[in-house]
């Protein structure tokens, strides 16, 4: 019964990252889980945690599956083993962070703000340690729900998970001690995140200062988007004609949109190159490229001018593990006989400029990073982010956590994020979390981006955040221990 009421909070947890308007289930999804440690005394509680967690990064990573198997070639039941193997092994973190409550917690009295505070540290650790897996954080389930998730841009997805963990636990202690005085509490906390969220939804819905851009979705299968052959036609899809984008000051593509090495290729450099001159307007384009003599190749966004010129150049920084970035190939070599190569990564975060605004951009999965898009953040006006999804199969939970973040990222920064991307959703997502949707397809589409050159708090101060409540948390373990070693 323990065991299926850990089951059941998992699946609470995860069902939003399937379906968003299902964000209200977080705010009750950990009551199973308090009832099966509260009642059986905190018995098994690393087991229980460790479940817990084996569900949520289950069901939030499998999509990882598709790109994995897709990249290595390795056989579908060896990747299976390897994901819930991997699962398992990372899912060691929510038993620790089960083991460290129970090691807080005093005996018969719950205590709703040391639940969810550890809550929270674990999550920061997590995000810490585990770079590699961004996925998965309870503040992601509440994208839908806009006036909530202002408070972003005080704390980001962490203070919004905060803040369920502290809704689901304020529950669980009115129902087993019968004080409604945590009613009060609960009033209080409501009270204030609407009253900010509806203030600040009032702001940034109320910002003047805009520019026009243009936005070119692709739906080209990762079974056809290497082959030579077609890369006439994928640049028929990316230049469009002169009509289309009238009026526009930027034009922007998929990540790796176009197949050819811009670097080396004189004959397709070139071609586009006159192709984007006629149109006279400023192109930003992914390419995986090369750089100088080196070996190897970048994924990368290059700005155009519309002279056909390339301005400027960013290589990604962040690559994913096990797509873009392989672990010991000469060993998966020696063993398996496959023969994997890493992508290069960046070294530097590149502003783009125009007469009219000044961006950064992020390539695909570096949008999961908060801390990565608050870097340089008071140097620009808005963010663009360019994405290739056709990896993941139209996996409908990865799209949704896309764009998840997505929203979270333009909140807690308060800057416009533009998303162009390939198999999957595309728009935008205004500073006030706002967002205008753009389905897959081969449709090109003009927005009106609302620039805002000013930071955040949450921009400005996300490392002294997340370095609190680490200090915080050191602090109340070395208390209790003290005690527990007093006489």
């Amino acid at each position: 019964m323990n065991i299926f009421l850990v089951f059941l909070s998992g699946i609470l947890i995860i069902s939003p990252f399937f379906n968003p308007n299902l964000y209200f289930l977080s705010w009750i999804a950990f009551l199973p889980f308090l009832y099966s440690i509260y009642s059986n005394n905190f018995k098994k509680i690393f087991l229980k945690g460790w479940f817990l967690g084996f569900i949520i990064l289950t069901g939030v990573g499998y999509p990882l599956y598709y790109p994995i198997r897709s990249f290595s070639g390795f056989n579908p039941l060896i990747v299976s083993f390897v994901l819930i193997l991997t699962f398992g092994i990372l899912s060691l973190i929510y038993g620790l962070w089960a083991k460290i409550f129970s090691f807080l917690h005093e005996a018969n009295n719950f205590n709703p703000f040391l639940f969810s505070f550890t809550w929270l540290s674990i999550e920061i650790i997590r995000h810490k340690i585990m770079v590699f897996f961004p996925l998965g954080y309870i503040g992601y389930t509440q994208a839908n729900f806009n006036k909530l998730i202002q408070i972003a841009d005080l704390g980001g997805v962490f203070l919004i998970g905060f803040l369920i963990l502290l809704v689901n636990s304020l529950l669980f202690k009115i129902l087993i001690s019968k004080k409604y005085k945590y009613m009060i509490y609960l009033s209080v906390i409501i009270i204030f995140v609407f009253s900010y969220g509806i203030y600040q939804i009032n702001v940034y819905e109320n910002m003047n200062n805009n520019i026009k851009l243009g936005i070119i979705q692709t739906n080209v299968e990762q079974s056809e988007k290497w082959k030579k052959q077609n890369i006439e036609e994928y640049m028929n899809l990316i230049i469009k004609s002169r009509d289309v984008f009238e009026g526009v000051d930027l034009i922007v593509s998929p990540e790796s949109a176009l197949t050819f090495d811009i670097n080396r290729d004189n004959k397709y450099r070139k071609e586009i190159l006159k192709r984007i001159e006629n149109i006279n307007k400023y192109f930003q384009i992914g390419f995986l490229a090369t750089k100088g003599n080196e070996n190897g190749y970048y994924n990368s966004a290059y700005l155009i001018s519309p002279s056909g010129s390339i301005l400027n150049r960013y290589d990604k920084n962040k690559l994913v593990l096990f797509g873009e970035k392989v672990l010991f190939p000469d060993l998966i070599s020696k063993f398996t006989g496959y023969n994997l190569k890493s992508l290069k990564s960046g070294k530097s975060i590149d502003i783009f400029k125009t007469p009219v605004a000044q961006w950064k951009t992020v390539i695909c999965s570096e949008i999961l990073y908060p801390e990565y898009l608050s870097q340089q953040n008071n140097k620009v006006d808005f963010i663009i982010n360019q994405s290739n999804e056709a990896w993941f199969e139209d996996n409908r939970s990865l799209q949704n956590q896309m764009v998840a973040s997505l929203v979270l990222r333009a909140v807690e920064n308060r800057k416009s994020i533009i998303k162009a991307g390939n198999k999957t959703y595309g728009g935008i997502v205004y500073p006030s979390g706002k967002r205008e949707k753009i389905k897959p397809g081969n449709k090109p589409k003009k927005l009106k981006v609302s620039i805002n050159s000013e930071s955040s708090f949450y921009a400005k101060n996300n490392d002294y955040l997340i370095n609190a409540v680490l200090l915080m948390l050191i602090i109340l373990l070395i208390n209790q221990f003290i005690q527990k070693r007093s006489p």
